[in-house]
């Protein structure tokens, strides 16, 4: 009866140090996922938060369609006035939609009307300006003129500022 008992004991002894090693490690599995979730919100509290229901800003450019036309946050079509850049798939169309895409993609502009709002496209005409880092006030139309990427194109009545382009 002695060996049964004993045997019992250590069956006890033997089942108690499982569940004990058992609890261990799930304490230590629980200390780490608990440490992983406090080192992720930490980390996560420094990222900038995306809002993706946020709507671009009006003055936003969000796409530009060619050298001389724009996309603005609002869904406006803008067709840059007095000026005239390659059309798509012609000589150096790629390059001028580049250069302006250098200038003016995903920033704030400042939009200038002349006489008329819209051309006969339904496009508003705007002359397009923005900010430097020393916040000094940039043509845009003037810009790219200046740098060969489009001539002057002067459509009466839109045509207040074409001589400060070339000059």
């Amino acid at each position: 009866m002695k060996n049964k008992t004993k045997g019992k004991i250590k069956s006890r002894k033997y089942r108690n140090q499982s569940q004990d090693s058992f609890k261990n490690i799930l304490s230590i599995l629980l200390f780490f996922f608990l440490l992983a979730i406090v080192l992720f919100l930490m980390f996560y509290s420094h990222l900038p938060q995306l809002n993706i229901n946020k709507t671009p800003s009006e003055n936003l450019v969000v796409r530009v369609i060619d050298g001389d036309t724009i996309e603005m946050g609002n869904g406006n079509i803008v067709r840059l006035i007095c000026i005239d850049s390659p059309e798509l798939n012609t000589k150096g169309s790629y390059e001028s939609k580049e250069y302006l895409e250098s200038l003016i993609l995903n920033k704030e502009v400042i939009l200038k009307s002349d006489v008329s709002d819209k051309d006969k496209f339904g496009r508003d005409l705007r002359y397009v300006y923005i900010t430097d880092s020393n916040n000094n006030l940039i043509f845009i139309n003037k810009e790219i003129v200046k740098n060969g990427h489009a001539t002057l194109f002067r459509v009466p009545p839109d045509i207040s500022k074409c001589e400060e382009i070339i000059n």
